[in-house]
């Protein structure tokens, strides 16, 4: 039995680079995984950062499985959550003083859940890679947009650098599973 990495739905022409794609995106999300729960785990320590972990990581990993197993439903589910991951960035713009004084004792939140609305989005990229990349697009520019200009409002234009440093190899996912999903669709009949 063979396991495809790109869903054999997926026009040939597409499946390179979705595959590089998928590739990318699992590789530095497991790099970030690795590093946020290393950190999670060192500093509360125990079964307090143990539970920090796992609250990170389980719903990216249930709405990835469920990319994988059901796409169609599983995009419907994702364009709501990155919907409202923008409509909440929003409060990060309105409550910058507060949200910044958060994540400077207890780390780049706004980072952590943002990886975790994109995680779900590489795994539906394997099916859906056009919609997905898409939504990855979303998913960057509004939240990442408003973080920059939270940051600006209180002054640490220092970090600014630090979150497009994490977002350049997803927003290098994104265009390949564009690329791909428009290499997908049958060429448009000319009229």
């Amino acid at each position: 039995m063979s396991v495809n990495l790109v869903d054999p739905r997926v026009g040939i022409a597409a499946q390179p680079w979705v595959a590089v794609a998928l590739v990318i995106g699992a590789v530095v999300s497991a790099a970030l995984a690795m590093f946020v729960g290393g950190e999670i785990l060192s500093d509360p320590g125990g079964w307090l950062g143990l539970l920090w972990v796992a609250t990170w990581l389980l719903p990216p990993l249930v709405l990835s499985a469920l990319a994988l197993r059901w796409p169609d439903t599983a995009y419907l589910l994702l364009v709501a959550v990155v919907g409202l991951a923008c409509v909440v960035s929003v409060g990060g713009v309105v409550w910058a003083q507060a949200l910044w004084e958060f994540e400077d004792a207890h780390g780049p939140v706004n980072l952590l859940v943002l990886v975790a609305v994109l995680i779900p989005l590489i795994a539906l990229g394997r099916s859906l890679p056009w919609e997905a990349g898409w939504l990855m697009v979303v998913a960057l520019a509004v939240p990442l947009a408003l973080q920059a200009v939270s940051l600006g409002v209180v002054g640490e234009w220092s970090v600014i650098p630090v979150l497009v440093l994490v977002a350049a190899p997803y927003a290098v996912v994104a265009v390949l599973l564009i690329v791909g999903g428009r290499r997908a669709r049958p060429p448009e009949s000319v009229t």
